[in-house]
Parts: C-alpha cells; structure tokens; sequence
C-alpha cells in the first residue's frame, strides 16, 4: 500500500502501511479487525516508528492546569494506554479507559493504572451518569476514518462543571471533518469553554504542524 501524504516522511514501511490502514477505516468490522491485528505491535509502531508525541503533550496540558490530581478522568478512545501511562505519571490517581477495540483495552489493562477499563462506541450514548468525571483527555481518536464531532456533547455530558477535556485534533480533519464548527457551536450554546488551542505536531517525524492541542471547560 502506498504512503500517501497525510503519513509523517522518514518512517518504516511497516509503520507507514498500518498507519495509513487506520486512516482508512469505512466500518465497524475494518475497525475491529485493524486494530485485533495491531494491538500487541501498536506502541511499538506509534513510539518507535514514528515517534508518537500526542499522549505525551495532551497528559501534559491536562496535568498543568488541574492542581487535584485524585478526581476521576476518563481517556477516551484510550487504545493501548499511552495516553493514560503519561496522567499516571503525572500523578493522576483514579484512571478509566474507554475504547471501541476490546484487543486494545486488553494490552491497556496490561499497564495496571486504570479503575474501568469500557468497551464502547463513542458515536453512541455512553453509559455513565451526567459529570461522572472531573476531567477527560483524548489523543489519536478524532483524525481521519475514526470518530467525528457527533460525539463531543456526549463527552462533555460526562465531564462535571468546571472540569476539563484536553485533547488533540488531527490538522487534516480538523475543519472538513467539523470539528472546527462544532466546537464553536458548543462554545456558543454554553456548554464548554475554550482556555487553551495551539498547533502541535502528532509524531517526532512530522514535517510540520499537524495537530491542533485543545484545553476546554465544562460550563
């Protein structure tokens, strides 16, 4: 399969073809497959292959606005745990995951940092209670052939009054996929806030910028 140029330059072949099959996701059985199939190679494509920077920077934003680290926070569309290892680190106490792929969440339970690992579609209602969370993140999820804009009154539903949801937004998706849109349409009916919106880059091996970096309240 040829790379083509939403893949970062200067990466393996191997890591290239998988990454470029997750951008090409068209339903619930290729998503199931694809990632049955990477689970237990996946951080080693994502970290060694091309240098996978987002958990690192979305835990980060998140830790250096929150001063009580003990709240629950939910990583959305958490895959193998890297995004959850980085809050961990940071000294984050009460870690849930959730994730479409039950193989993912099995190499994330693996990690032992998590409460509740969930198995669940996010473009559907989700199963937990209104401010069930004192913050969420989400890195890797809202990029191309995965998750659309539906779900983001549905994560924020989730989080409580005043909590925070730092996540990332891949560049390419980030207007023709509406994102942009939605989140100021949420903006504008009151329900989050923006303090924080910046351009990063996804991967160590990125040519430029590529991400958009969100920190947002819940109103």
């Amino acid at each position: 399969m040829a790379s083509s140029n939403r893949i970062p330059s200067n990466v393996d072949a191997k890591s290239a073809q998988l990454l470029e099959r997750a951008y090409q996701l068209s339903g619930d059985a290729d998503t199931r497959d694809l990632y049955r199939d990477w689970a237990e190679t996946y951080d080693r494509t994502m970290l060694d292959g091309l240098g996978y920077l987002s958990p690192r920077l979305v835990g980060a934003l998140l830790a250096d606005h929150v001063a009580d680290k003990s709240g629950p926070v939910l990583d959305v569309g958490a895959g193998t745990g890297l995004a959850g290892q980085e809050l961990a680190g940071l000294g984050f106490t009460t870690i849930d995951a959730i994730d479409y792929s039950a193989d993912m969440l099995a190499v994330a339970a693996q990690r032992n940092i998590y409460r509740h690992l969930v198995e669940a579609d996010l473009t559907r209602p989700l199963e937990f209670p209104d401010a069930a969370y004192a913050a969420a993140v989400c890195t890797g999820t809202f990029t191309h052939g995965h998750v659309g804009p539906s779900c983001l009154t549905e994560l924020f539903r989730i989080i409580a009054p005043g909590g925070l949801f730092a996540f990332s937004i891949n560049a390419g998706v980030w207007a023709d996929a509406g994102f942009e849109a939605e989140l100021r349409r949420l903006e504008q009916a009151g329900t989050a806030r923006l303090l924080m919106r910046r351009a990063g880059v996804n991967y160590e091996t990125s040519s430029g910028n590529d991400s958009w970096l969100n920190l947002y309240e819940r109103q």
